[in-house]
């Protein structure tokens, strides 16, 4: 976006591009081997581990599907109450069964609340102390040897073992929304503006509305405004005449202010 002589660049165009960067590694493999010789240092070829932390709503995990359809791979998601288990070695092996099934497919791995399953290590006189290291160790070890694309995604990045760090091409942070990204949620998870009914103070009064409704979401996330615009559609599309459904603008602030009321109550728990 343009304006003033200066490039606008939305947070979600830099986390775009950070992933771009990463992937970047695996797509040109080939010639990175013929200048530097690059197996020398990873010798694992198509390997990428990314990180993805930030708030819940924050799109971590819709980018993960978005990493796999980049590379044409599907995407085999995993998340911590697949692989736990409360008997000793199952979960190693349910570690171990998801990396290979990865493998067999030719798919992009994601771990979700991979905090859980890659904590610090746990003090030796603690129960279950064991068990926990132990797993641990075990996806450390798999994500060694893994030759493919692993995306990672945490609300809790400083809960990661440090070995683990070492391990990861790159840590993308992934933010609230700002104004502007808010426009464009808002805009896109509403897709027939023509349904919209808004104050017409200016020329393109959904414009006006979208401007409006940005600065009143303001600390949402990106999944609380996919929300909020579900919730104000079925709101508006009630009548039994399919020609009588129309979002107001109305409609969408009651809409925001549950959500901001069930974040505060939330918080304040």
């Amino acid at each position: 976006m343009i304006r003033s002589g200066t490039r606008r660049v939305s947070a979600g165009a830099r986390i775009n591009q950070q992933i771009l960067d990463g992937l970047r590694a695996i797509q040109i493999r080939d010639q990175l081997e013929e200048v530097w010789s690059i197996s020398r240092l990873q010798p694992q070829q198509g390997r990428c581990i990314l990180n993805f932390c930030g708030q819940p709503g924050t799109g971590k995990t819709r980018a993960a599907l978005g990493v796999a359809h980049r590379l044409g791979q599907p995407l085999y998601q995993v998340d911590y109450s697949s692989v736990i288990s409360k008997y000793l070695g199952d979960t190693a092996k349910h570690i171990k069964r998801a990396f290979e099934r990865a493998t067999h497919h030719g798919a992009v791995l994601s771990l979700d609340e991979a905090d859980s399953l890659l904590s610090k290590r746990v003090s030796l006189d603690e129960s279950c102390a064991t068990s926990i290291n132990q797993n641990r160790n075990c996806l450390m070890q798999e994500l060694d040897r893994f030759e493919g694309v692993v995306v990672m995604t945490t609300n809790l990045f400083g809960n990661y073992d440090d070995a683990l760090l070492r391990r990861v091409q790159r840590h993308i942070e992934f933010r609230l929304p700002d104004s502007f990204m808010r426009r464009e949620l808002l805009a896109l998870h509403l897709p027939n503006p023509d349904r919209v009914k808004a104050n017409l103070r200016f020329a393109s009064g959904f414009l006006h509305c979208v401007t409006n409704l940005a600065d009143q979401s303001r600390g949402l996330s990106g999944g609380d405004i996919l929300n909020i615009c579900l919730n104000a559609i079925h709101a508006g599309s009630r009548d039994p005449d399919p020609a009588k459904w129309f979002v107001t603008e109305e409609m969408l602030l009651r809409e925001i202010k549950r959500a901001k009321a069930a974040k505060e109550k939330h918080s304040g728990r």
